[in-house]
């Protein structure tokens, strides 16, 4: 569905909360707010020089609103928010670290960095832990007595100039390099303990509401920005991987995606940069874009992962008119090369000359210069996954309930002017039989949902015993090692233990007993949904609404959050040979201890959270059932009067405008082809 649906949605959502009653108006509230704050977000991630910020820069319209000159940035995420739900279209908010948030980042890293350990990573904690309290020491220098009442804290901004950016996000000069450092200087004055940034805008040329998100970037020489990149990865639904051409899919890369591929992270794009500076044009680009697809195929197996391929060097041209380091022969051959792009081109140039004013020549080689800088191409592709994605099921959803109760009020509407036509007689039970009927269904589910907890609670029961067995075997056939020559006694100066076959052990586990309990609960649900039913059409007079089935789709789609499972673990397990000599024992079995209770406490999570997601699912679908079901109750009884048979007659008609609008949306969303556009 486009945005014009989503923003159709929420209005007839707030249209059709004005004529339903107090149980419904509760469940169409949080459908309004879930339509109001979806926002997908899209992270940048890869290599830092491999021109992702100017990439980003062309990407979002906003030309020099990155800085992209050698390492400008420190260890800050940077969310731009392009028509965020609260309506902010300017300024920003810089958020602290704070000591908690600081320790958590050194921990949670160490998993990541053994899922795909190499020959480095055996230092980079202890790395990472001096780069922190260089950063703490620094924020100390630079802010003096306000250092410790700033962490955790944020500041908002309501302008943002780029002033204002490099006080927070630039490395700015070094204060403990006395030489160096100019006191009267603030540029980088918080940039130490500035752990994200949230910058908002008006939406721009992006179809819908959205979120792009610059990393600091990977294969870092500053290890702490590379482990803000890794974390972050999990927190985005979209991702575009920027490779340079000069070094495409080099070792750091592929770790990279072998990383997201582990993680089972959402949709990706490979976007191969740089392109312009290849001395072979579209012929060596060609090839290039053929290995990396080699390469791809040979790490991860089938893929699905699409490859681009532009230059954000011809979109800051196309941009800003700078035409520093941009040659418009390459930029036209390249065109000729892409038949597609090139189509593109004639079709904006044609358009271009039909505008009253006469067109220039700089504005058509600047035309050209965008189109050939594949960002046209990469915002289509990445709008177009997300409208077709996790936003079209989300919305979809929406749709559906929405849709039951306009049903629902519709054929309530109907009744009511049935009841009246019967010269005035009441064809409907009294107020107080109708409470008393939708009591009896409330007590019956509210039985029936103890019942179905009880019984789910018995398989995550099973479940937990299951899983810290496996646990306890897992743990301890790596730690004692498969020969019984434990890998924590070699002689080296690092031991990685490979824990991965256990994660996915226990991804297994929990997405087989969950599986169980979802067709359990449907199943449950179908019951109740007959003896709800049976019941109402008990009543004299009733009839049957076209909505009275029961939606089951928040259970029926339900899939267990295994987040939990990317999380790091603590354990400290790099001790040197000669402790190991003096205490053998000890080493190995006060690491196999740590680790099977850190693995439990993440089993825990894991069953934890899948528990509180059914739960929340089952009652979504049983709270909008008896919503709907009260809604039929309450019209039943209806008196004869001229009036009231007018006012029927009117709150009818409004049940079926509703209704058909409601379905205009789902017509319109399936009679024409999603193409969001994107504005160049």
């Amino acid at each position: 569905m486009s945005e014009s649906n989503r923003r159709e949605l929420i209005r007839i959502a707030n249209e059709l909360n004005e004529m339903s009653n107090d149980e419904s108006r509760h469940f169409i509230s949080r459908i309004i707010d879930d339509l109001t704050n979806l926002k997908p977000s899209i992270a940048f991630v890869g290599q830092i020089k491999a021109g992702k910020s100017r990439l980003i820069n062309g990407f979002t319209g906003q030309a020099e609103f990155l800085p992209s000159d050698v390492n400008p940035w420190t260890t800050v995420i940077t969310d731009m928010h392009f028509g965020h739900p609260s309506g902010r279209t300017q300024g920003a908010q810089f958020h602290f670290f704070d000591d908690r948030q600081w320790r958590a980042l050194i921990a949670e890293g160490e998993e990541l960095r053994n899922m795909f350990p190499d020959d480095e990573d055996s230092y980079k904690r202890e790395m990472i832990e001096e780069q922190v309290e260089a950063m703490k020491t620094r924020a100390r220098l630079r802010l003096g007595d306000s250092y410790e009442q700033l962490l955790g804290q944020h500041h908002d901004l309501e302008e943002l100039t780029s002033e204002d950016l490099a006080r927070y996000v630039c490395a700015g000069e070094d204060p403990t390099e006395a030489t160096e450092h100019d006191p009267g200087s603030d540029r980088g004055l918080y940039s130490d303990i500035t752990r994200k940034a949230d910058v908002y805008f008006e939406r721009g040329h992006f179809p819908f509401p959205l979120t792009v998100t610059d990393t600091p970037g990977v294969n870092d020489p500053l290890l702490i920005r590379e482990e803000i990149s890794r974390q972050y990865l999990k927190e985005s639904d979209f991702f575009v991987v920027v490779l340079s051409a000069h070094q495409a899919l080099s070792r750091a890369d592929l770790k990279l995606f072998r990383l997201m591929q582990a993680l089972e992270l959402g949709q990706i794009v490979v976007f191969i940069n740089r392109v312009d500076e290849l001395n072979g044009g579209a012929e060596d680009a060609a090839k290039v874009r053929a290995d990396v697809l080699d390469g791809l195929h040979k790490a991860l197996g089938k893929t699905n992962i699409d490859v681009l391929m532009g230059s954000a060097q011809w979109a800051h041209y196309a941009l800003t008119g700078d035409e520093t380091q941009v040659n418009h022969d390459e930029v036209l051959a390249w065109l000729r090369a892409h038949p597609d792009q090139m189509q593109q081109y004639l079709e904006g140039v044609r358009k271009l000359k039909q505008a009253p004013a006469p067109i220039s020549r700089e504005a058509v080689l600047r035309y050209a210069a965008m189109i050939a800088s594949g960002l046209p191409d990469l915002r289509r592709h990445v709008t177009t996954a997300l409208a077709e994605g996790k936003r079209e099921e989300q919305l979809r959803m929406a749709w559906q309930h929405l849709n039951s109760f306009a049903e629902g009020a519709l054929e309530r509407g109907k009744a009511r002017l049935r009841a009246l036509d019967e010269d005035g007689r009441c064809q409907t039970e009294s107020a107080a039989e109708n409470d008393k009927t939708l009591a009896h269904l409330r007590k019956t589910v509210a039985d029936r949902i103890v019942e179905i907890t009880r019984e789910m609670d018995d398989i995550l029961a099973n479940l937990r015993g299951v899983m810290d067995d496996t646990v306890a075997e897992a743990v301890a056939d790596v730690v004692y090692g498969p020969d019984g020559q434990s890998p924590l006694l070699a002689k080296g100066d690092a031991t990685e233990l490979n824990f991965v076959p256990l994660r996915e052990r226990m991804r297994e586990l929990v997405q087989g007993a969950t599986q169980v309990i979802r067709q359990r609960m449907l199943s449950e649900l179908y019951s109740i949904d007959m003896q709800a039913n049976g019941a109402l059409r008990a009543l004299p007079g009733w009839q049957e609404p076209a909505d009275s089935r029961m939606n089951t789709s928040a259970v029926r789609w339900y899939r267990p959050d295994t987040s939990a499972l990317t999380r790091g673990i603590t354990v400290e397990l790099r001790v040197n040979w000669l402790s190991r000599l003096i205490s053998r024992k000890s080493v190995v079995s006060r690491a196999e201890r740590m680790i099977v209770q850190e693995f439990q406490l993440i089993g825990d999570d894991l069953i934890d959270t899948a528990r509180d997601d059914l739960l929340e699912r089952l009652n979504t679908v049983l709270d909008h059932f008896l919503a709907l079901l009260a809604g039929h109750l309450e019209n039943r009884a209806a008196s004869g009067k001229n009036s009231e048979r007018a006012q029927a007659q009117i709150e009818l008609d409004r049940a079926r405008t509703i209704a058909d609008q409601l379905q205009s949306v789902f017509d319109t969303n399936h009679g024409n082809e999603r193409q969001p556009e994107a504005a160049e």
